[in-house]
């Protein structure tokens, strides 16, 4: 009963406040045709996040995707291009690539989209392609284009830190300030697994008043996977296991069901010119099925919830914040393998994963700017601190 209570308190918390671009809305404007844009951000930490193998296994959770852990040192984060074309009055084309910090140099296509509106009494875009998902501004993570250089550990251990797939997008506008639509994925992304498919849908609202900025939505997920290994270790086409490190491939096959909601309000600037913000993301996953190595298998149940939580005070160029990120992990296991496969599979905990962060922006001028954030890390058994310093780089490079 309490945790029926938890959840339903998470995901009906009132709060929230994202910096986010909607991201996945690189479209030009009714007077623009064509428009390129590029980001890219580096930062140092004084400390890496993984344990003393170099792992980052979240005990309790199954992970997998692109949640590769913080390293320590300086590193690029991420280096984008984007663009889009109107290709005619309801058609428009839109793409981006870039490299990430995943032990890789190669350049990879992230998005290529074609958007089109049918004449219809409301507004309705139809997209395809190659998309970023519209239902949560933190399921397409980019260092240089969010606040923060680190993605939530919300969106590490529910999705896999980004969302990039083929699929279809049906969205509509009932209002000018409201967006609803429906999301058909492939399934090449965690939790799912590549041809066994995902769906969701979502409600978007955004709201401006007397100063008042405020948005937010509503989504809904389920994602089916057969024989899901962690795929940052098990990958046939990269693995980032450490040399020498030997780990047992546990694979999921079931299906998983999530739900959360987020909100982003900003108050009017004050007279001594502060802005305060509040941004809030919340989000429960349950999943059901069955985990198994080369020789056994056991029922698995899972029930988590995850939130995050952004209070932010901006002042001229300065923006201090503090982001507090806690998962609450349950996880049920039954049948002769139970007890090997939780312990090789990580889900053996009796902590809840937590993350504290405080960080101040620095706007240097119009395209650059800085960050310098404290994190105290406890997602894994040991507590790690860090410092991390960092430069984020933005430009719109053509527009016509």
């Amino acid at each position: 009963m309490l945790r029926t209570v938890t959840s339903f308190a998470l995901l009906a918390s009132p709060l929230a406040g994202f910096a986010h671009t909607d991201e996945h809305k690189h479209t030009p404007d009714p007077t623009t045709t064509t428009e390129v844009g590029a980001a890219a951000s580096m930062t140092w930490h004084s400390q890496g996040a993984a344990d003393s193998d170099g792992l980052w296994r979240i005990p309790g959770v199954m992970m997998g995707g692109h949640s590769l852990p913080v390293e320590k040192g300086g590193k690029l984060d991420d280096a984008i291009l984007w663009g889009s074309h109107r290709l005619g009055e309801r058609t428009t084309v839109s793409a981006k690539a870039g490299v990430h910090n995943d032990g890789t140099t190669s350049i990879e296509l992230e998005n290529l989209t074609l958007d089109y509106q049918p004449n219809t009494p409301k507004p309705i875009t139809v997209s395809a392609g190659l998309l970023e998902p519209a239902f949560t501004p933190s399921a397409h993570h980019h260092p240089s284009t969010d606040t923060f250089a680190e993605s939530t550990l919300l969106a590490d251990a529910f999705w896999g830190r980004s969302i990039h797939d083929t699929g279809v997008r049906v969205a509509g506008n009932p209002t000018a300030n409201t967006e609803v639509g429906v999301e058909v994925w492939n399934g090449d992304f965690f939790p799912a697994s590549k041809g066994e498919g995902a769906q969701d849908i979502y409600a978007k609202f955004n709201h401006e008043r007397a100063g008042w900025d405020l948005n937010g939505g509503a989504w809904a997920m389920q994602a089916n996977a057969a024989k899901r290994s962690d795929d940052r270790y098990f990958s046939t086409d990269h693995s980032h296991t450490p040399s020498g490190v030997t780990l047992t491939d546990v694979q999921f096959s079931g299906d998983t069901q999530m739900a959360g909601t987020w909100f982003a309000v900003s108050a009017p600037v004050t007279s001594g010119g502060i802005k305060a913000g509040l941004r809030y993301e919340a989000a429960q996953a349950q999943s059901s099925g069955t985990l198994s190595d080369t020789t056994r298998t056991a029922s698995y149940d899972s029930d988590h919830l995850a939130y995050a939580v952004t209070p932010s005070l901006e002042w001229r160029k300065l923006k201090l914040s503090y982001r507090l990120e806690k998962l609450s992990l349950e996880n049920d296991l039954s049948g002769n393998g139970a007890q090997v496969l939780a312990e090789e599979a990580n889900l053996i905990t009796a902590a809840n994963p937590k993350r504290e962060t405080v960080q101040v922006n620095w706007q240097l001028n119009k395209k650059i700017g800085a960050r310098l954030a404290y994190t105290q890390d406890n997602t894994l058994a040991g507590s790690d601190d860090r410092v991390s310093v960092g430069l984020v780089w933005q430009d719109t490079l053509y527009k016509k």
